[in-house]
């Protein structure tokens, strides 16, 4: 009888720490992701995916709906995936023949995007992702931004979960996940809605909603903020400008912006740099986070080697920012997962986490 009173107790008192836990601190957590690039076989008439493409998205799928409350191993912090992940955010290149003109291709696209729309639904619904989905578009999705998937996204967008702002164009948009904010701006952040001479991408008028965008939504207050495109910043002046880069750096040096998230460049494992305006590297004084969280699906069959595939190695990133009641330490903390075989398995590869700052006033309920 003693031993079971003994119990009693200390379960009792488990439960006690426990509740205190979950009441000092709010965690949210979500997905950023890129690339899954459907890609349906050459057919004026498609009925299906290049069978590489589909086994690696539908294994992606498939572990994104059983992702939830999964054991994550010590060597990247130890603990549960939360049951409750808030979104997945998808850094462009949705589909992979957008652009490109002609013959089979027009098919093509209306076939791998049925398929994406299809898999991934928009708000938890419609599709098999369990949770909302806050996609952008990438070159294979049309480079200057004028395809009819364009079209859809800014449609999609109109009945996405929790926007809080839309551009003039209906294509850039940011949202709120409690005292996050959270800032989707397409192909790459610059100035203007057309493509300039010299330059390779439209920009779609990227830059004027950022601006606008932080003024109404952050202004002073020292919220924490994501922002998002699909090319990295660190590559060609072709690609991005080197005058849009630093007008980008200019809006943003001001504000607590914990990290950008981009895609494009694939890359297993993701990887981390940091840019401070000047220039990229592993280390830098007063540097912002840049993530290039590699693909989710870009894989196909070897045009060179038939029943072959390429670009089989995929990733993602599992993102949590903790805030936390009084004076304990806020958290972001970047977990990336990994795979060599198109998903019939995968690592939990590496972990990143700093102190996070999150004024008390922004503080707003979970999945608000």
């Amino acid at each position: 009888m003693r031993k079971n009173f003994q119990y009693l107790v200390i379960l009792l008192f488990c439960n006690v720490l426990l509740i205190q836990r979950a009441a000092s601190e709010i965690r949210y957590s979500f997905i950023v992701s890129a690339d899954p690039q459907y890609v349906a076989e050459k057919s004026p008439q498609p009925k299906k995916l290049d069978p590489f493409s589909e086994q690696a998205n539908s294994r992606f799928v498939n572990l994104m709906k059983s992702l939830a409350g999964t054991k994550i191993p010590d060597s990247c912090g130890g603990g549960l995936v939360d049951d409750n992940i808030l979104g997945i955010l998808v850094a462009g290149d949705l589909i992979d023949s957008a652009d490109k003109n002609g013959g089979d291709y027009p098919a093509m696209q209306r076939f791998e995007w049925a398929r994406y729309k299809s898999d991934y639904g928009l708000n938890g619904k419609g599709g098999k992702i369990p949770f909302s989905v806050y996609e952008l578009h990438g070159n294979h999705d049309g480079p200057q931004g004028d395809t009819f998937i364009i079209k859809e996204i800014i449609e999609r967008t109109r009945a996405r979960a929790g926007v809080v702002n839309r551009s003039k164009n209906g294509l850039h948009y940011s949202w709120d996940w409690g005292p996050l904010h959270l800032v989707n701006l397409g192909m790459f952040v610059g100035g203007g809605e057309a493509r300039r001479e010299g330059h390779h991408y439209a920009p779609r008028g990227s830059l004027e909603f950022l601006q606008e965008d932080l003024a109404k939504h952050v202004a002073d207050s020292g919220r924490p903020v994501i922002i998002s495109f699909h090319l990295h910043p660190n590559g060609s002046e072709y690609d991005w400008p080197k005058e849009d880069l630093a007008a980008f750096m200019n809006t943003i040096r001001k504000h607590n912006v914990v990290a950008l998230f981009h895609g494009h460049t694939h890359g297993s494992p993701s990887r981390k740099l940091q840019w401070n305006g000047t220039q990229f590297g592993k280390k830098l004084p007063r540097g912002i986070d840049v993530f290039n969280c590699d693909d989710s699906g870009a894989a196909k069959t070897d045009r060179k080697n038939p029943g072959k595939a390429v670009g089989i190695k995929h990733g993602f990133l599992y993102v949590e920012l903790i805030d936390r009641d009084g004076d304990a330490k806020d958290e972001f903390t970047i977990r990336s997962v990994a795979t060599d075989d198109n998903w019939a398995t995968h690592r939990w590869d590496r972990i990143w986490t700093k102190p996070a700052k999150i004024p008390s006033a922004t503080a707003k309920p979970k999945g608000s």
